[in-house]
């Protein structure tokens, strides 16, 4: 589900230094390594190293229950002003990411008839609430409506808004058929604390790797008393001067006395996919490797940071595309030279091919207009890939590796980028030239190189009336 960024993300790390310290925190998002620094950066501040035993507990896993996180954070701390509880991925945060709202309420109006107690429990899960907060219509579940109504706006049909405005009768019919709320139950015993005298002496943090459900009890509680703040991805800006990333960057380098050129950035942020746990690491080695240097540059990078496999054979494949025979053969050579087993390459171009084959007749049966590079990776993801995974990911092969929607979204945006350099029959026939070229790699004493080479060279050929200007 995306984070909506209308708040102002909260600089928990200045306000704790000025001992405004809350009782509870929710850190998440999908960017972990930020995740973690903050968290570590959180921690030195509120707790010394020589009582840091005795004051910090770390709970994780699917069996810790809220009573037992509780009790941990009741404990007054041993000589020191603080009692920290650092609970990880609790499960009460948990999003189901396989399914969008507008397909779970389609999904819960068609059990309206056969199965109304299912129904009511489906989208007691989405709402956050329980099925007689839906019965008595809480005030909770009032707003949970209304809230979702207001984000899907003109997705939801006049039926399907008229199916949320009659939940509360159909929960109502069921009387007695309503599953009962159970006094221990994790998020109404969290709920009751957030809301009573919360200790003065301890601290609470959440961290989950991934988006949480923003209209989770949990959370809006969380926010009232205490910090809640998300973590996405660092966006490529459209100036350095905008690109959050690049600060970043910049100040960790100069920790080392060190500046980066506008030209490294760009090569370490195509080279890391932009993982700012994969940065960190590269910088620490850089920084080993350029010495006394004190300007970083695109050969620097270059020379400590190895070329993703994935970009390698997208660089390769992109070539192709342009149909540029000495790019091609170039970017051939330099995956070679890394290391890749020549089948493995052949292998590789074939599974690329193949994932953008389904993308191509995605897109033509969806009209789907391909990204152009100016598309951040944030609005491929929601306006088009996820739409996309939800409703049709199951119709595509179910594993994993032969099907462009289970694909790090990464992965896939960088193909449907590639989409107007082929048409449908020239990636078949493309395959078949892997195909082709698997068999002499296996069976012919030709040199390996040399068949890989006139692969590429024949891929690179265009087709006999395109012309080149309409790739």
């Amino acid at each position: 589900m995306k984070q909506k960024p209308s708040k102002p993300t909260p600089n928990i790390l200045r306000e704790i230094q000025s001992k405004k310290v809350s009782p509870v925190y929710l850190l998440c998002g999908e960017e972990s390594f930020l995740i973690e620094g903050t968290l570590k950066q959180m921690l030195d501040s509120l707790l010394t190293p020589d009582t840091r035993d005795f004051n910090l507990s770390f709970l994780e896993g699917a069996d810790v229950t809220t009573q037992e996180i509780l009790s941990q954070v009741e404990c007054y701390p041993v000589i020191s002003a603080w009692r920290v509880v650092v609970v990880r991925d609790a499960q009460i945060f948990k999003v189901q990411k396989r399914t969008t709202p507008v397909t779970i309420i389609r999904n819960a109006f068609k059990l309206e008839i056969e199965n109304a107690q299912k129904c009511i429990t489906t989208m007691a899960n989405l709402l956050a609430v329980t099925p007689q907060q839906i019965a008595v219509q809480h005030l909770d579940f009032t707003n949970a409506v209304n809230a979702l109504i207001e984000e899907l706006a003109d997705k939801l049909t006049d039926e399907e808004r008229a199916f949320l405005g009659r939940l509360s009768q159909i929960a109502q019919q069921l009387e007695a058929d309503l599953p009962e709320a159970r006094d221990t139950d994790d998020v109404e015993l969290l709920l009751e604390w957030l809301q009573g005298d919360l200790p003065k002496n301890g601290v609470l943090i959440f961290t989950v790797n991934g988006t949480v459900n923003e209209r989770n009890r949990v959370v809006k509680a969380i926010e009232t008393v205490g910090r809640y703040v998300s973590f996405a991805p660092l966006e490529a800006g459209r100036s350095l001067n905008q690109d959050a990333l690049y600060k970043k960057v910049s100040e960790k380098f100069a920790e080392f006395d060190k500046q980066i050129t506008p030209r490294a950035f760009a090569q370490l942020r195509t080279r890391t996919g932009g993982n700012m746990h994969t940065i960190a690491e590269a910088i620490n080695k850089i920084v080993n490797f350029v010495g006394d240097k004190r300007q970083v540059d695109e050969q620097d990078v270059r020379s400590m940071v190895t070329q993703n496999t994935f970009d390698s054979i997208f660089d390769l494949t992109d070539a192709i595309g342009k149909r540029s025979t000495p790019q091609a053969l170039k970017s051939l050579h330099e995956v070679l030279a890394s290391g890749q087993a020549p089948n493995m390459v052949n292998s590789m171009i074939a599974r690329h091919l193949r994932l953008a084959l389904q993308a191509k007749l995605i897109s033509g049966k969806k009209n789907i207009k391909p990204p152009g590079k100016r598309m951040p990776l944030a609005d491929f993801k929601s306006k088009i890939f996820q739409p996309l995974a939800e409703e049709i990911r199951n119709f595509l092969p179910k594993s994993a590796d032969t099907n462009i929607l289970k694909q790090n979204p990464y992965v896939a945006y960088k193909i449907f980028q590639t989409l107007h350099a082929f048409t449908a029959e020239e990636l078949v026939s493309a395959l078949e030239k892997t195909l082709e070229a698997d068999t002499q790699l296996k069976l012919s004493e030709l040199d390996a190189t040399c068949i890989l080479e006139q692969l590429v060279c024949e891929l690179c050929t265009s087709p006999k009336g395109r012309r080149l200007s309409s790739f």
